[in-house]
């Protein structure tokens, strides 16, 4: 058997694993990632509606402005959920059994990347149909939808690798919790909440540098229209960027700590 279809099948049997596991804790694993986007979507956009009525506002109702970074929201809930259960593999022994097997560590590794994908699927349909009920708009259709759900699948695993890279690093299964407060910080230091315009010049400066402010304009063309004075594949040019290059990144670094964690 070849080494590519071998790895396939192993990830796909350690993605199962992965599935079932977290079921068994889906409050953690799939329940919290849409908790607290359906409360900002609700409430939050609830609240400053009248947000929307400022003189060149560019969406209205206030919760279509919100929604596509409150959609990305959902894939940074519980990013260190993987990192966690990949660091206790190791310690419960999981991984020195798996060298019994002829398993390869690329496939455990890259089962816990699909599970990331994958558990932030229902979360992103959730908070969008509620965002459509609440005044959202998706102006592309339903390929628009697909998109939507991949690049949140996208963020996801991106965002995610700064959580494997800590939790490799220190070989703290609690270290990755500390790391919870970045989302929200990601999320107020970006065009997420309100436009640039409307922020002070330090922090609308600081959204040019923030790598969720270009995901979410990708999500924002693709629902309500791109920014003025670009268009919907530049915007979806920049995010998928975004995303491939924060990807590589971290998994340049991720990989190398996870081989002298399996080696160790």
């Amino acid at each position: 058997m070849s080494a590519v279809p071998a790895t396939f099948d192993q990830t796909l049997t350690l993605l199962v694993r992965n599935l079932r596991e977290g079921l068994r804790s889906p409050v953690i694993a799939f329940v919290f990632p849409v908790l607290f986007p359906l409360f900002l979507i609700t409430l939050v956009a609830s609240s400053y509606e009248r947000m929307a009525f400022i003189p060149g506002f560019p969406v209205t109702p206030y919760a279509a402005y919100m929604a596509p970074g409150l959609l990305l929201f959902t894939g940074m809930m519980g990013s260190g959920y993987s990192a966690t259960a990949l660091v206790l593999d190791a310690q419960s022994g999981f991984l020195d059994r798996l060298r019994l097997q002829p398993v390869r560590p690329s496939a455990l590794l890259l089962s816990r990347l699909l599970f990331d994908a994958l558990r932030v699927v229902p979360a992103g349909l959730v908070v969008l149909a509620v965002s459509v009920l609440l005044g959202a708009r998706i102006d592309s259709g339903p390929l628009g939808v697909l998109v939507l759900i991949a690049l949140c699948s996208l963020w996801s695993v991106a965002y995610g690798g700064f959580f494997y890279l800590v939790a490799l690093r220190t070989r703290n299964s609690q270290a990755p919790l500390a790391m919870a407060p970045l989302s929200v910080l990601l999320l107020f230091a970006s065009p997420a909440a309100a436009p640039p315009y409307l922020l002070q010049d330090w922090l609308a400066a600081l959204t040019t540098w923030n790598p969720f402010t270009y995901v979410i304009e990708g999500i924002r063309a693709l629902m309500t229209g791109p920014a003025e004075g670009t268009t919907t594949a530049e915007a979806l040019f920049r995010a998928l960027a975004v995303l491939v290059g924060l990807t590589v990144v971290t998994q340049a670094l991720v990989v190398p700590a996870f081989a002298r964690l399996v080696d160790d």
